[in-house]
């Protein structure tokens, strides 16, 4: 090749080395102005980086019921995200036009479909600014998103960055009401939940603490087994940048699943028990239209298990996930201080404190019988004149309906619910003892907390002596603070009025003003200490046929006959039979009878006072006619007719529905519980519904066909 061929190649070799070594020059004078020239703005930049480990949460176990249908699981559900991270791709000055065309979007699916879009947006940004304390988590605007929004959101996805149509886990309860106060449900966790539920000892245990953003249980199981329910979060490393954007994600470890926790309830009996209270509140509702309450417990007498708890109004917690309107708040936790008795949040077999009427005619007899202030067979004369002279007549009660049962014993008192029986005995114990059958009632569980595995349990009244004077030297303080407040206040107020009158006329009127509020409240703190602080004798004969202060919980009333009728062991009530591992099946941890006490009562007492409660469903009984038509049936039971307000009130011939009961007669398996509120006669009431329980839970069969 000569010369002038060679050339061209010559000059494309120099053309091609020019530009390398230009590349080359641009290279190292980058590499000059980040490392050298700017290094440490760079270093600074990324020393401002931040490592920061986010919990990703797991799929929340199940909960079911003792065959294992499943009362509470997780199931996908499409909800709408909005990822600030993703948000960043829009510039700074434009994120929030991005939440205002999705406003637009949600308009005909938002909840509230009285909002405007620019409203819509506002709720939108309040939503972010409440998750401001972690931005590199995702914000859930919109629960159960319809396909056609999802398609919408598709469709427009360019113009909405960090906006996302996700499937992820939401609690449902596929058995609605059904057992709902059990149950409870789940919610973001608030403020002032972390501690409490950072005490829990299972999750110290573990070494985990709640924080902001965690989604726990609000109510009943999902509350109290909430550690176990929720599971093992996973962890994700997000670095955030100094402007505080997160800038990179990374999965470390995947959760893992919740546990699965079956129950001691069979969901079968209880839907029994929840259907028969319904219709026996209905049939109430035809005369009474305010009657819609009631509550009941089915108990194994020798372990304690809880086999069905109903509270009426019923609760659904699907009702409860996500956005809750204003309607349904209002029939869950009503703001109307007169409605709070109708919240249909309310648990009233755990929270309802009720008097237990005749129901609680049991302690009084086996208090006077473990005293020896009487025997089985002694007779009293069922007259007012049995409770001594005109004053202890005077204190006393009329026998209920105006009845005369003629002579009673302990078995016949207790099958007619003889009141003057019971005020004589209660009189007795009382005059011997103030505080023993306040001593006997808590021994079998009444008015005091049992432990149920339940959140919210309240504790009840068990009256004595000792207690009443404490209770209203309490009030009697508070009355009067309340008293001098009230005239200091009266006083501050009419001292320049008097001293500005125009004229003497005028003083006085506005003198008799100031004497007239001053009544007022002399008045009302002559009300409020009007009830002495000793026992008197009207406390004993109250006190002793279950009304006065006595208040109880129906969980307690089971208990109490469980315990009364197993041989005096009172047992800790559960709901929780065991946990399971969700991928072995395994049993994680099984949970046994827990004895809290054994009563001080005698075997033979025990046994005298079970022979009255057979007799209350025999002969003459009064609940010889609940299982008439229901040969197998054999048991005790106690009718409670509990009036609601004092004697002379407004609501003092307004009586509660009570029924307790046990079953078979010999070793009992099972006992029951019931209050109908508004509901008269608990054998007329509720003992339809220990009827209904009964019969489901042994196979019984009816004669008339049921």
């Amino acid at each position: 090749m000569d010369d002038k061929e060679r050339k061209p190649f010559v000059y494309r070799l120099w053309g091609l080395g020019g530009v390398v070594v230009l590349v080359f020059l641009i290279l190292s004078f980058n590499l000059w102005r980040l490392q050298i020239a700017q290094g440490s703005y760079y270093s600074a930049m990324a020393k401002g980086n931040v490592m920061k480990l986010v919990k990703v949460p797991p799929t929340r176990g199940d909960i079911v019921d003792k065959n294992g249908k499943i009362l509470a699981t997780s199931v996908p559900e499409f909800v709408l995200n909005l990822d600030w991270m993703d948000l960043q791709q829009a510039k700074s000055s434009e994120w929030k036009d991005v939440v205002r065309k999705l406003a637009a979007f949600l308009k005909d699916y938002w909840p509230n479909p009285n909002q405007s879009v620019d409203s819509i947006a506002e709720d939108i940004f309040a939503n972010i600014q409440n998750h401001q304390w972690e931005r590199y988590r995702p914000v859930t605007i919109l629960d159960d998103v319809r396909p056609e929004l999802q398609a919408i959101i598709a469709e427009h996805q360019e113009e909405l960055p960090g906006v996302s149509v996700e499937a992820i886990p939401v609690r449902s309860y596929p058995q609605h009401s059904l057992l709902g106060h059990v149950l409870g449900y789940v919610r973001e966790i608030s403020e002032a939940e972390i501690t409490q539920f950072n005490k829990d000892p299972d999750a110290q245990a573990a070494g985990f603490v709640y924080a902001q953003g965690d989604m726990v249980g609000k109510m009943g199981v999902e509350k109290t087994y909430d550690f176990w329910l929720r599971g093992k979060e996973g962890v994700q490393q997000v670095e955030v940048d100094n402007n505080a954007r997160p800038v990179k994600k990374e999965i470390l470890q995947a959760p893992e699943a919740g546990k699965t926790v079956q129950l001691t309830i069979d969901s079968d009996l209880q839907k029994v028990v929840d259907d028969s209270m319904d219709q026996v509140i209905a049939n109430i509702q035809k005369d009474n239209p305010t009657a819609h309450a009631g509550a009941a417990v089915v108990m194994d007498v020798n372990t304690g298990k809880i086999l069905a708890m109903t509270s009426r109004p019923s609760m659904d917690p699907n009702d409860l996930i996500g956005i809750i309107s204003e309607q349904m708040a209002d029939k869950y936790w009503p703001q109307d201080p007169k409605r709070a008795s109708e919240a249909a949040s309310l648990n009233r077999a755990l929270t309802g404190l009720y008097p237990p009427g005749s129901t609680f005619k049991m302690v009084t007899a086996m208090s006077a019988l473990q005293m020896g202030v009487t025997t089985p067979s002694e007779k009293v004369d069922d007259k007012l004149s049995s409770l001594g002279g005109p004053d202890s007549q005077k204190s006393g009660f009329v026998e209920w309906g105006n009845n005369y049962f003629g002579m009673v014993d302990l078995y016949r008192a207790l099958a007619k619910s003889s009141n003057i029986y019971f005020e004589v005995m209660g009189r007795r114990v009382f005059d011997s003892n103030a505080e023993m059958i306040g001593q006997i009632a808590r021994e079998f569980g009444l008015g005091v907390e049992s432990g149920v595995d339940l959140p919210g349990e309240a504790k009840g009244i068990s009256p004595s002596a000792e207690w009443k004077k404490a209770y209203f030297t309490n009030i009697y303080k508070n009355a009067q603070e309340s008293r001098d407040k009230s005239l200091a206040e009266i006083e501050k107020n009419y001292k320049p009025k008097l001293e500005q009158a125009a004229d003497e006329t005028a003083r006085k009127e506005i003198q008799k003003e100031k004497d007239a509020e001053i009544a007022k409240v002399q008045d009302l703190y002559k009300q409020r200490t009007a009830e002495p602080l000793e026992w008197r004798p009207y406390d004993s004969y109250n006190n002793a046929i279950g009304q006065g202060y006595n208040a109880y919980t129906p969980i307690q009333l089971a208990n109490y006959v469980a315990t009364i009728v197993n041989g005096g062991k009172h047992f800790r009530p559960y709901v929780v039979d065991k946990l399971i591992d969700p991928l072995t099946g395994e049993t994680v941890k099984q949970f046994e009878p827990k004895v809290l006490n054994t009563v001080s009562i005698s075997p033979d007492v025990l046994e005298e006072v079970k022979q009255g409660m057979q007799d209350v469903m025999t002969g003459e009984g009064t609940a010889s006619f609940l299982f008439y038509d229901v040969p197998e049936f054999s048991g005790g039971g106690k009718t409670g007719t509990a009036q609601i307000g004092s004697k002379d009130t407004i609501s003092g011939d307004i009586y509660n529905g009570v029924f307790v009961a046990f079953a078979p007669y010999d070793h009992p398996q099972v006992a029951f519980a019931g209050v109908v509120e508004f509901g008269g006669h608990g054998g007329e009431t509720a003992g339809y519904v220990a009827k209904a329980a009964f019969m489901k839970y042994f196979g019984w069969k009816s004669t008339n066909g049921g």
